[in-house]
Formats: structure tokens, C-alpha cells, sequence
């Protein structure tokens, strides 16, 4: 099997040829590349992989003073 490189290295041509592969890897996001900002929904897929937080955390609303 050949080793499939991470999306962090994928050019523009590997973008049109995989679309199929690119839309299953992107779907649900788990993981980004904290190098290029890339998501994931596996480690693999990603160069330097952080998982991504599972909750945001509770923003307060922003007063407009007019």
C-alpha cells in the first residue's frame, strides 16, 4: 500500500485530482495542523495534528454602547 501524503502537502493539482478523498478526510473536522491551519477528522491526515476543542467556550454577549 502506498503511504498517502498529508493534506499539509498537498498542491493544487493533488486538490483537483482527490476532491473525492479530500471532502471524506475534511468531513467532521477532529484535528488541524497547528503549521498550515489544516482540518482533519483523523491524526494522519496532518502534519503536526492538535486535536481540536469539543466545546467553545460560553462567549458573553458584547454590549454597543451607542
Amino acid at each position: 500500500m502506498a503511504k498517502v501524503k498529508s493534506l499539509c502537502k498537498w498542491k493544487e493539482k493533488d486538490i483537483a485530482k482527490r476532491i473525492d478523498l479530500l471532502t471524506a478526510i475534511t468531513e467532521e473536522p477532529k484535528f488541524a495542523c497547528k503549521k498550515c491551519a489544516r482540518v482533519a477528522n483523523t491524526k494522519k491526515a496532518l502534519c503536526k495534528a492538535v486535536p481540536l476543542a469539543t466545546r467553545l467556550p460560553k462567549i458573553e454577549r458584547l454590549r454597543v454602547v451607542a
